[in-house]
């Protein structure tokens, strides 16, 4: 017979978020550093003199307007992470001005896709910058999903806060601990957005 109590339940959920939130920062970093390693690596053999063709110039404006949107969204969440911990309901708005900033870096990379005059076949570096950037896109999307799922279910728990005759008592608590590990994630996942940036646009 199962006598663990509900208290226990929540806690272990809270460990189970935070725990997990650590290990998916350690895949990512094992993920990104191979586009790391192909950078530099292609870089250094430079096959056919084809590492960087000179019309392969990625536009320095749409970059940096990505990444500025990358940071403020992490910083952004941030400090809904901080109001959050503090018992303060004010947390709403700066993490939906995160999601927003988010999608918006998601749109302005999707721009450059579309304007930039090389293809993922135009060299080496072309292929890695289309490759790196296309799948941190798709983390970004996810991670943004992440976090308006955290903004939804406070939403919805202001509305109609779950009952308690479930496995776990007063479940809302748990919209805390699940919005700690997604900045956490966020804020991680923008510092390798920055690596990725200064590497494919400022070296």
């Amino acid at each position: 017979v199962d006598r663990e109590s509900p208290e226990s339940r929540r806690t272990r959920g809270s460990r189970a978020l935070t725990v997990s939130s650590r290990l998916l920062a350690g895949a990512s970093t094992f993920f990104f550093l191979s586009f790391f390693f192909a950078y530099f690596y292609l870089r250094s053999i430079n096959v056919d003199h084809m590492w960087r063709p000179p019309h392969v110039k990625p536009e320095q404006g749409l970059g940096a307007a990505f990444i500025v949107c990358i940071i403020l969204s992490a910083a952004l969440t941030v400090v809904a992470g901080q109001r959050a911990k503090k018992g303060s309901t004010s947390w709403l708005a700066p993490a939906g001005g995160a999601v927003a900033l988010g999608l918006a870096a998601i749109v302005l990379q999707c721009i450059e896709y579309i304007t930039q005059p090389f293809g993922p076949t135009n060299g080496a570096f072309a292929s890695v910058f289309v490759a790196w950037t296309s799948f941190y896109l798709i983390a970004v999307l996810a991670t943004m999903y992440w976090l308006e799922t955290q903004v939804a279910t406070e939403l919805r728990a202001r509305r109609s806060p779950a009952g308690s005759e479930g496995d776990i008592r007063d479940p809302d608590r748990l919209i805390a601990p699940g919005l700690d590990a997604a900045v956490f994630y966020w804020s991680f996942l923008a510092a390798i957005g920055l690596v990725t940036y200064v590497t494919l646009y400022l070296l």
